[in-house]
C-alpha cells in the first residue's frame, strides 16, 4: 500500500479540482447565457398571479354567468337540463337549445303513438277469413245480400 504525504494529496486534488473545472464547469457556465435567456422568454409566457380581487371578480363573473345561463334556460323549459349545457358564453347557448329542441322533437315523434294491426277493428269476413273458414266468408257476404 502506498503512503501519500499531505502534500501529495493536496497537489492530486488540487490537479482532478482543475480538470473537472476544464471540463464540467467551464461547458455549463459557457451555456448559462443561452440558458438565462430562453428561461427570460419562457417567463413570457408563464400566467400572472391573480391578486385577491381579480380573483373574486372572476368568481362573481362565472356566478354572474351561471345565473344568466339558468335564466335563459328556464325561459326556454328546460332549466332541469342546464348541466348538460357546457357553454363558455351565452351566444353559443342560444344554439344549444335550438339543437337540444330539434332532438326533443324529433324523440317525440319517434314515441308518439303508432297503430298496429293487432287492434285494428276487423269484420267479420276478415275474422272468418284470418280463421281459414270458408262457409263462415261465404254467409257473412251472403247476408249482406239478403238484407
Amino acid at each position: 500500500m502506498a503512503d501519500f504525504t499531505q502534500a501529495q494529496v493536496d497537489e492530486m486534488i488540487k490537479k482532478e479540482k482543475e480538470k473537472w473545472i476544464k471540463e464540467e464547469l467551464k461547458p455549463l457556465q459557457k451555456k448559462e447565457k443561452e440558458y438565462k435567456t430562453t428561461i427570460d422568454e419562457l417567463k413570457k409566457y408563464k400566467p400572472k398571479e391573480l391578486t385577491k380581487e381579480e380573483k373574486a371578480l372572476q368568481e362573481k363573473e362565472l356566478e354572474l354567468f351561471n345565473k344568466e345561463k339558468n335564466l335563459i334556460l328556464k325561459e326556454n323549459g328546460l332549466a332541469e337540463f342546464g348541466e348538460f349545457f357546457n357553454v363558455q358564453k351565452i351566444d353559443e347557448l342560444d344554439e344549444k337549445i335550438k339543437q337540444f329542441n330539434n332532438i326533443l322533437k324529433e324523440k317525440k315523434i319517434d314515441n308518439s303513438y303508432k297503430p298496429d294491426d293487432k287492434h285494428k277493428n276487423t269484420d267479420k269476413y276478415s275474422q272468418f277469413e284470418k280463421n281459414k273458414d270458408t262457409v263462415g266468408m261465404i254467409s257473412t257476404k251472403l247476408s249482406k245480400i239478403f238484407k
